[in-house]
């Protein structure tokens, strides 16, 4: 179901196609997700690469505050990161597993897009921490 692109899946089908040591961390994202005030889920087809991903918006951006992409063989996580953004982390202090994500929103690559393969908890924990600050920087640009 994930890569068909003419039929939308739920949320629980894409679960459904996950091992089940991936579930058990989409279910830790989407419970996360879920409890922020004003956050809601949509399904949305990304492309031949993500395919169909659990989007995470919130009223602050039009972009999403998160992704999921529920790739069966490779779970991800993925957020839009811009220079202002990314400016004000204070990434030498961060995780080395954080920093490699974040790497790829940096030059020299052309990608916006921080994106993390969710291989355990403790790196879903850090991440968690990371959308909390997106969440904190995004709230201080709306004023």
């Amino acid at each position: 179901m994930w890569a068909d692109r003419f039929k939308q899946p739920t949320a629980e089908q894409l679960r459904a196609e996950l091992p089940a040591a991936a579930r058990h961390l989409f279910d830790a994202v989407r419970k996360h997700m879920l409890e922020i005030n004003g956050i809601r889920e949509e399904l949305a087809w990304y492309g031949d690469c993500w395919h169909w991903c659990v989007v995470y918006r919130t009223r602050l951006s039009d972009d999403p505050l998160a992704v999921t992409i529920p790739c069966p063989s490779d779970l991800q996580l993925a957020l839009p990161l811009d220079k202002e953004f990314m400016n004000s982390l204070p990434i030498k202090r961060m995780k080395r597993a954080v920093r490699d994500g974040l790497e790829l929103a940096q030059e020299p690559f052309d990608s916006r897009w921080g994106v993390w393969s969710l291989v355990g908890s403790s790196l879903l924990d850090d991440l968690q921490d990371l959308i909390e600050l997106k969440l904190k920087h995004l709230a201080k640009r709306a004023g």
